[in-house]
């Protein structure tokens, strides 16, 4: 079940999304219009099924064809894995940011650390070690960064 709560911020509709993204969604009811641009939040999306990727292409593309400006923000592993494997999922909008996921290589939990787009980039897609939330050993990025940051290596 999907959460929605929406913030206008002068021009700028902010939207932040949390829950899982399934069947019963329906962005038009949910989001409604926006008008010359849209800030997406999905840091607390840990899932999104086939049926919620139709309705989200459906949504954004119809957003994108009225020239709103679209930017994803705190982008969940969930949505970068969508990004990832449809290649119009993000519908000509922008990821400023994004969550990597780690693995503590000391009592094995895992966790997500924040990123934007440019400090990605910048530490050219080698993330350094983090801290673990639970023990505070080492955790370290825990996936192929060739995958993972594919969108963006060859966006």
């Amino acid at each position: 079940m999907i959460n929605i709560v929406k913030e206008q911020k002068g021009d700028v509709l902010v939207v932040k999304l949390s829950g899982s993204i399934e069947e019963s969604v329906d962005f038009d009811k949910l989001i409604g219009p926006a008008t010359k641009e849209i800030m997406v939040s999905t840091k607390a999306v840990p899932r999104i099924n086939s049926i919620g990727v139709k309705a989200w292409i459906k949504y954004f593309q119809g957003l994108a064809a009225k020239k709103t400006k679209i930017t994803y923000i705190e982008c969940s592993m969930a949505i970068v894995e969508q990004i990832n494997l449809i290649s119009n999922f993000i519908c000509g909008g922008t990821v400023s940011s994004l969550y990597v996921p780690y693995l503590c290589q000391n009592c094995g939990a895992e966790s997500a650390a924040p990123y934007t787009t440019d400090q990605v980039k910048k530490l050219e897609f080698k993330m350094p070690d983090a801290k673990c939330p639970k023990c505070g050993g080492k955790a370290s990025f825990d996936d192929i960064a060739e995958e993972y940051f594919y969108f963006l290596m060859n966006g």
